[in-house]
């Protein structure tokens, strides 16, 4: 008699535990998405950069720089509440140190990146781009174009990154190459790429963002297997220079 109330309440306890726990992934992923007042690097005063439906604000003066939607925190709002319900375990990835990639994010102070911006070194969707990990539209870059020998650079720092007998034309969009010089690191432990099959790249000098690698570059038969498929805005590309990055 009593064995279909106790049913019953096991059920409304599960569901209950599971709603919860869906709260605990929905509000960092909200907060995130919706530009909740988080500000960049413990609220040191800087550069804001706010992207929201394509458009871009930068505040030299702001005391506390609140980016609003960006890559970096749509993904650590959503992979901070996935952690909450214990995802991890289920998908794990080699170590930084074992697998010999970097965390991404920015690595030079915030002061460093307002002075690129305001001496116009790099523009307001170039930080977006290199700082918040955002993606430019596709078929947008001129180095799509591209095609004479040289070298493309961190447009932040200079760093090599890709040479130009590398580059080939994808049709994705955005400016692609099979291989990828030292300049280039490879993130490690970002449980949403591992999902996605693929890999976030970034600069390992200043940690600009320049897109992802895939591994479907058979598709092209290019010699590596890989896709680095990379925003414009964040490389600079200097002509004839090849030698330079050997």
């Amino acid at each position: 008699e009593k064995r279909p109330l106790q049913l019953a309440s096991n059920l409304v306890a599960m569901h209950t535990t599971t709603a919860l726990a869906g709260v605990a992934v929905f509000l960092p992923t909200a907060a995130a998405f919706f530009g909740a007042p988080l500000p960049l690097a413990g609220g040191r005063p800087g550069l804001a950069a706010t992207s929201r439906a394509g458009s871009l604000s930068v505040n030299m003066n702001t005391q506390d720089a609140q980016p609003g939607l960006n890559r970096r925190r749509f993904v650590g709002g959503t992979i901070g509440g996935a952690a909450a319900l214990g995802l991890g375990a289920l998908f794990p990835v080699q170590s930084a140190e074992a697998a010999g990639k970097g965390k991404a994010g920015p690595r030079l102070p915030q002061g460093e990146w307002n002075e690129l911006v305001a001496s116009n070194k790099i523009s307001k969707q170039a930080y977006s781009v290199l700082h918040d990990a955002d993606t430019e539209r596709p078929f947008t870059s001129p180095l799509n174009k591209e095609k004479r020998p040289g070298v493309f650079k961190c447009a932040a720092c200079a760093t090599p990154a890709f040479l130009s007998e590398t580059k080939f034309n994808s049709g994705t969009g955005w400016p692609s190459f099979y291989d990828k010089l030292e300049g280039v690191e490879l993130e490690a432990d970002n449980k949403m790429d591992f999902l996605a099959q693929r890999q976030e790249v970034h600069c390992v000098k200043c940690g600009g963002h320049f897109g992802h690698v895939f591994n479907d570059g058979a598709a092209w038969k290019v010699p590596t297997g890989k896709r680095y498929c990379i925003n414009g805005l964040s490389l600079a590309f200097s002509p004839n220079d090849a030698t330079e990055a050997a």
